[in-house]
Order: C-alpha cells, then structure tokens, then sequence
C-alpha cells in the first residue's frame, strides 16, 4: 500500500503457531512489525484411526459441511482421493482454498463468512433424510447443525480437533503491555479472546488502555466486549486481508 500507514506499528498476532506466520507475513509486506504470542493452541480431537473411518463412510452422506481450515486439515488427510464425495459446504474462503489443496471444489460457499449464513444458504437445499456429516472443532457453534434439523436432515456431528488456551506467553506479553510496546493486539477467535482476558486477570483494563483491540469479526467481537474488551476495530471481511485493512483505516485517521 503506498502509504503504508502500519508502518512500524507492533502487532500482536495471537493466532495458534502453525497458522500465525502467513499473518505474520502480510503484516510484515504493509510494514507492520508483528510480534508471535499465541494464546490458543489447536490439537486433534480424535483417534486418526476413528477419524480413516469415517472418511472411509463419506459416501452415505448427501453433504460434508467444514466450517474451518483446521477441519480441513485434520480430516482430509485421512480421506483416500481421488474418490467420489459428498457435495461439499465450508463457510469461507480460507477454507475453500485448505480442500483446493486436495483438489475438491466446494458445493457451496457463502458471501458472508458465518455459520449462520451458511446455515440459511444450506437448509433450502437439503431434502428430508439427507445424511450431513458436520466436521468441526470443539467449540463449533450449534446453529448450523440446528438448522439443518429443523430442515428434515440427519446431521451427524464429529469434533475432529479442539482448541486450549496457551498460557506460556503470558510473561512476555504482560512485559510488551506494561512497558507500551504494542499498538495493536489481533484476536481471531472467540477463543482467543477468553485466553487474553485469562492472563491479563484485573489488570486487562489497564495494560489494554492505549492498544487497539482487532477482532476479526463479530462474534469475536461480541466476546471481548463480554469480557469487558473495548474492540476498536472490525472488519467488514472477516478474513486476515480484511483485519489489515481495517487497521489501516484506523491508524489513517488523524492523531493515531
């Protein structure tokens, strides 16, 4: 960007380690300075051999649904290709371009990057008795299971990974907060954002105070101010490219 209004600004990136260097990456091209300190960690959820299973039924299901890249990969490992698959539903681009990698185009894809919207785009096409097979993660939100449902179909929901709070940065981003060293902190998950106010306790009010607070997009949104987080920016896209462009607005605007 040719005025690369994020340059030299430090930014938290609290992303799991295996996702946070991409972001890391596009900060670093629009001259942000991007700081690592993950605050969750994603693990599997399953047993590979229940999981090689269960790939190995796809073909009793009418629609495999993913909600995210992290879905994508603990599962499709386990899938044999090529072979013939359900029609396929994800809620994002992200996640569209992890199945890509396999060579398997997406069925269905929403404009707006939500379970609620994918909910509404699936539920008109599902007949009664269709089989859905819904690969999540642990804190997958209900709503487009329950959806479905209400649909006339069959949803069998299998948690193939899960995700824990990561605690061992807490002394190094206790030390960036108190001597003022970060102008922003981005949070990409709800998850994330429950980690940040568990290390930062009583004190979050305070070290937060002159940090601006991104959160990828609503629903992280609503958690931080839940947990008493003032959010400063949200993007209208809630992917990463989104997140930066909605901190270069921010940081454009006058006195910032």
């Amino acid at each position: 960007m040719a005025n690369r209004v994020l340059a030299g600004k430090t930014v938290l990136v609290t992303r799991d380690k295996r996702q946070a260097a991409s972001f890391s990456a596009k900060l670093r091209a629009v001259g942000a300075v991007p700081i690592e300190i993950p605050l969750i960690a994603i693990r599997p959820a399953a047993a590979p051999e229940a999981i090689a299973a269960l790939a190995g039924r796809l073909g009793e299901y009418r629609w495999l649904v993913l909600t995210s890249v992290n879905a994508v990969r603990f599962f499709f490992p386990h899938v044999s290709l090529p072979r013939p698959l359900p029609n396929v539903a994800v809620v994002g681009r992200k996640t569209a371009a992890a199945l890509v990698e396999y060579g398997v185009s997406p069925a269905l894809v929403p404009d707006d990057f939500t379970a609620e919207r994918l909910a509404a785009m699936l539920a008109p096409r599902v007949k009664q008795g269709d089989r859905v097979l819904f690969v999540k993660g642990d804190l997958a939100s209900p709503t487009l299971p329950e959806a479905l449902r209400k649909a006339g179909a069959a949803v069998d929901e299998f948690t193939v990974y899960q995700t824990v709070p990561d605690l061992s940065g807490r002394e190094p981003l206790l030390a960036l907060l108190r001597e003022r060293k970060l102008d922003a902190i981005t949070l990409m998950s709800p998850s994330a954002v429950h980690s940040l106010a568990r290390l930062l306790g009583e004190e979050a009010s305070a070290l937060l105070s002159g940090v601006a607070v991104a959160c990828i997009g609503p629903v992280t949104k609503k958690a931080a101010e839940r947990e008493g987080i003032t959010v400063h920016i949200c993007p209208a896209d809630y992917t990463t490219d989104g997140i930066i462009k909605a901190m270069e607005q921010y940081f454009s605007m006058e006195g910032r």
